[in-house]
């Protein structure tokens, strides 16, 4: 009863402050965290609140802004319209969620790192205490990189990022270059590997292969060519993919096949499905395109992600659930082993002609596990190769988040077509040249923080 009511105490304190300006309100109450923590069972009980606090915006801001959703007519709600539209602005709620939620994340994380190391434990128990560090310092690198991606004025090395929060402070730091964010990245990532116990294999935690795994994300992003291809031959080398047996049941919770960490969704949680159907309508459908691109008769994928409704109506299943009690209550995948495959084709396809063989052999190796009768086949070069892992993207990953941050990573225009913005008839290209291709930083953090340069499309 004691560790509860410190831990209740301390999530007052989070639940009330916020690591950047004043984007959401000033700390109402100081907590002295030396004595918060006195065993590994608060430790424990705070790490726990930092899982909590994780969000699905990456995924919501992507079917937003890219071409894998389309605005059906019966969404009449407004819903994200101005973001699907691109005619986003700093001060709406949608662009700040995640500016809050992965900021306050790290906070909390921040507030424990601070004091972890002296935390004076039982010898038996100095191993758990290092591995609760290894995974809040993993999950400070997957919050700064999804802020990067959400963020950044763009992706070039030298080019502004974010501000990178490695202690729990109110202050107004100023963004670094998206050099200096992955370095942080790739810093705590290291930090935290040996920390975490190989045969620790716990998925709603980060474990050392989802370490690994964001490794290889990370390196692909910064196109480290050999770095992503070792990270994820490792995640490959130690998890398969899920077979055509197995993948239906993934997407039920009924399956851990080739799931390297997820966030555990209960009935008392968020329900992502709801941001694709909210009882019987429809908010956000799959895309036409989307779905033309993918074989119905043949893709195991087409049927355990979207779901014909009847007179034309096609819904979003992927975060259904498994519980018809509970419908749209699903564990959502944040790592998957097949994105690894993707990441080392990608990877062995920008080392050019040495690497197209390898490169083809992963692509090859994961169609067959989604298309039924599936033959191999080969590419002409290296160029070609890579065009069709981004297209695989595309459908492998689709509302898990990347569709959209492949795209400016790539510097390629969202195109969509005319079937997917009967709505918003207007938003069908949208290209690094326009305003509405980046998300601009929340207007609230601006007016707090003078040192956050706002995106030049938005200034």
């Amino acid at each position: 009863m004691r560790s509860l009511s410190k831990y209740c105490a301390l999530l007052l304190c989070w639940t009330a402050s916020s690591c950047l300006g004043d984007l959401d309100v000033k700390p109402t109450e100081n907590v002295d965290q030396s004595v918060v923590f006195q065993t590994v069972d608060d430790l424990n009980a705070g790490v726990l609140g930092v899982y909590a606090g994780l969000g699905t915006t990456s995924i919501t801001i992507s079917s937003l802004m890219a071409d894998e959703n389309m605005l059906p007519v019966e969404n009449n709600t407004n819903k994200g319209v101005q973001v699907f539209s691109w005619k986003q602005e700093p001060v709406i709620a949608d662009i700040g969620q995640a500016w809050q939620n992965f900021y306050m994340v790290i906070d909390r994380a921040n507030r424990i790192l601070d004091k972890i190391d002296g935390v004076a434990v039982p010898q038996q128990d100095e191993a758990k205490r290092d591995q609760l560090k290894g995974e809040l310092l993993a999950i400070r690198a997957y919050c700064h990189f999804e802020l990067l991606r959400h963020y950044a004025v763009d992706y070039d090395p030298t080019s502004p990022g974010i501000p990178v929060m490695t202690s729990s402070a109110i202050g107004k730091p100023a963004r670094v270059p998206v050099s200096k964010v992955f370095e942080q990245i790739d810093a705590d990532l290291a930090a935290a590997r040996p920390l975490i116990p190989a045969g620790y294999t716990v998925n709603t935690h980060v474990t050392a292969l989802a370490v690994i795994a964001m490794q290889a994300r990370s390196a692909l992003w910064q196109e480290h060519w050999e770095q992503a291809i070792t990270h994820a031959s490792t995640v490959i080398n130690a998890m398969p993919l899920a077979t055509p047996a197995q993948f239906a049941d993934v997407w039920l919770d009924k399956s851990n096949a080739e799931v390297i960490w997820k966030l555990r969704r209960e009935a008392q949680d968020a329900k992502l499905g709801d941001f694709y159907r909210e009882g019987t309508r429809i908010m956000y459908a799959p895309a036409f395109k989307l779905m033309n691109s993918m074989n119905a008769a043949t893709d195991v994928r087409f049927n355990a992600w979207f779901k014909d409704l009847g007179a034309g109506r096609w819904a979003v299943n992927k975060y259904v659930g498994g519980q018809p009690a509970l419908v749209n209550l699903a564990d959502v995948k944040l790592l998957r082993v097949s994105e690894m495959y993707l990441v080392r084709a990608e990877a062995y396809a920008a080392t050019g002609t040495v690497g197209l063989a390898s490169g083809t052999a992963d692509l090859n190796a994961l169609r067959a596990q989604r298309l039924n009768g599936y033959t191999a086949v080969t590419f002409a070069s290296p160029q070609a190769l890579a065009d069709a892992v981004l297209e695989e993207r595309y459908k492998e990953l689709a509302f898990e988040g990347h569709r959209y941050f492949d795209l400016r990573r790539k510097k390629a225009p969202i195109s969509r077509i005319p079937e997917d913005v009967v709505q918003a008839p207007a938003a069908l290209l949208n290209t690094p040249a326009d305003r509405g291709y980046y998300m601009p930083i929340p207007l609230r953090e601006t007016q707090a923080n003078e040192n956050v340069s706002q995106h030049p499309k938005y200034q």
